[in-house]
């Protein structure tokens, strides 16, 4: 009896692992863009055409105020808005310990080392695609001209998606400083694999108080 007990278990682990599997199967082909996210040659083209509109108007960009003045730049982020994604999920500060940074759970995480909501810098924030909220799974879905909000204590700023790329994990070139003010969303690809690095970038467009 305890040998039969132990071979229906042993079946059901069996069976469990297929499901797990399929699901995963399922959901890798189910999302299409995962295997070949690059934008094409139409997409890129018009990104780089929001990117010289977004240039041209960067003096336009008014400073948030709330009672007070508040410098573009002096406060972090504490939230983050895509509506093409139905994202809106907190922001937390995540300082890279022994030169890695690591990813947030059940949020995004900003690398402290780059530049706050409006500066003209880099922002860049990270979060998972397949565990812990999945938040930035679907961020490869993100096209020329879908905004990007990162709310702050006193403002709201508005970014515009300009372009998307695949990297290495080892090329951290996307997390360097920018002259114009940029958040850069960075995530796993292709879904479940995770054997590179998804990255977004929006230029500011608008600023405003929160």
């Amino acid at each position: 009896m305890r040998h039969r007990i132990l071979n229906y278990a042993g079946w059901a682990l069996i069976l469990a692992g297929m499901v797990v599997l399929a699901y995963v199967g399922i959901q890798y082909v189910s999302r299409p863009s995962a295997v070949s996210p690059h934008w094409n040659a139409s997409q890129q083209k018009k990104g780089q055409a929001v990117q010289k509109t977004l240039n041209k108007n960067e003096n336009a960009v008014p400073v948030p105020t709330k009672s007070r003045d508040i410098a573009a730049g002096t406060e972090p982020a504490t939230r983050i808005v895509i509506p093409k994604i139905g994202v809106d999920a907190p922001i937390v500060e995540t300082p890279p310990v022994n030169g890695v940074w690591n990813v947030a759970n059940w949020a995004v995480g900003h690398l402290t080392t780059t530049a706050n909501p409006g500066a003209h810098g880099n922002v860049a924030l990270s979060a998972h695609d397949d565990i812990m909220g999945e938040i930035f799974k679907r961020i490869d879905q993100l096209g020329p001209g879908d905004t990007v909000k990162l709310y702050t204590k006193s403002g709201v700023y508005t970014y515009v998606v300009v372009r998307q790329l695949v990297v290495d994990p080892s090329d951290v070139s996307v997390l360097d400083p920018t002259t114009k003010p940029t958040v850069t969303l960075i995530s796993c690809t292709p879904y479940w694999v995770d054997t590179q690095r998804l990255v977004v970038q929006a230029q500011l467009q608008s600023a405003a108080a929160a």
